[in-house]
This record gives structure tokens, C-alpha cells and sequence, in this order.
């Protein structure tokens, strides 16, 4: 069955519907509540709300072509809350990589990707979070800039002039890591998507 007839039998009060919506974007959303939270327990929790919100309201959405956007919609507007709850925009946590496997790479391969992924990662992590949202979903989820503005509720024009910002930044945060300055340590409930 197609997302679209999912969205139609979810909104009929279909339960099975929800659960095959549920495993469909359930990585996806806990991969981008990752990367915009920086800590794993954080994802789990505003991916399980962003659930309970859409299963709660699918009745709002008018047109089930839009259920990803309107998915997306809910995540980020969840996760910003949930930042502005826990009195902080900006964690200090980072993400860390974890390989399912080396495909063929050497370690001393795998050490130098494993480190530019925690920077990239820190970098991302340093920005503030509605900078930090336009890259995971311009950088890490490859939606194009108008499906980014309808999601977050800005325009496109918003969301070029952060992802611009963005870029500039990270730019400046990574250049101040690979010169070692600005180190981060490991701390428990790291993302490691």
C-alpha cells in the first residue's frame, strides 16, 4: 500500500496504518532529532511526541500527499520546543560516528573519517538551532529549499539567508577545530547515527 493510502486509512482511524507509518519514517525522524538535538535520549523524546502529535492531529492534515512535510513540520517545531523547555538552543553535545563495517578501508582511514565526522558533527552542533535545522534538512535530508520553507513555516528566501549564515559559520567552527582549538569530549547519550 502507498504512503498516500496509509495517510487515508490513518486518518479512517486505521491503526495498522499508523504502525506501517511508524517503521516507514521512524529512523528518519530519530537520524534528524539526533542531529538537531545532539543527544540521543532528546531524539527518543521528540521523536515518541512528534508520534503522539501527528497520530493526535492527522485529522488537521487536509491533503495526504503532504504527510511527510507535515511530519517533518511536527519533528522540528517539537524539537524546538523541546530546546526552549530545557532552557538551552545549543547543546554542547556532539555526535559521534559508528561504522556498521569497514568495507575494505584501512583503520588508519576509518580514524582520519571517524575524526572529520565528529567535526562536522560538533560544527553542526555549534549552530543555533533554527541554522542548525535548515542544514539537516538541506545537507542531510537533500530537500530542496521550497519543501524546507513549508516545513519550518519561513520563507525561502529565510531559509537561504540561514543556510548562508550556516555555512559561514561552520566554515569558521571547522577551521577552529582542525587547528585543535575549541576540543569537545565524549559524554554519555551521544547521538551515534
Amino acid at each position: 500500500m502507498d504512503e498516500i493510502k496509509l495517510v487515508c486509512c490513518m486518518k479512517a482511524g486505521d491503526r495498522q496504518a499508523f504502525d506501517r507509518l511508524y517503521e516507514a519514517y521512524k529512523d528518519t525522524l530519530l537520524r534528524m532529532a539526533c542531529l538537531v538535538s545532539g543527544s540521543m535520549d532528546d531524539a527518543e523524546d521528540i521523536v515518541q511526541e512528534t508520534f503522539v502529535k501527528c497520530y493526535l492531529n492527522i485529522g488537521s492534515l487536509r491533503e495526504p500527499a503532504g504527510f511527510r512535510s507535515w511530519l517533518y513540520q511536527i519533528l522540528y517545531r517539537t524539537a524546538y520546543a523541546y530546546a526552549k523547555k530545557k532552557k538551552r538552543e545549543i547543546p554542547d553535545e556532539h555526535a559521534g560516528i559508528q561504522a556498521d563495517d569497514t568495507n575494505g578501508i584501512t583503520s588508519l582511514d576509518y580514524v582520519l573519517q571517524s575524526e572529520t565526522q565528529r567535526m562536522v558533527h560538533s560544527a553542526v552542533h555549534s549552530l543555533q538551532f533554527k541554522q542548525r535545522a535548515v542544514v539537516v534538512l538541506f545537507y542531510y535530508n537533500d530537500l530542496p529549499v521550497k519543501e524546507i520553507a513549508r516545513i519550518l513555516g519561513i520563507t525561502e528566501g529565510t531559509v537561504k539567508s540561514r543556510l548562508f549564515t550556516a555555512r559561514k559559520k561552520l566554515g569558521e567552527r571547522l577551521k577552529q577545530l582542525a587547528e585543535g582549538g575549541g576540543e569537545y569530549e565524549k559524554k554519555s547519550g551521544i547521538c551515534s547515527l
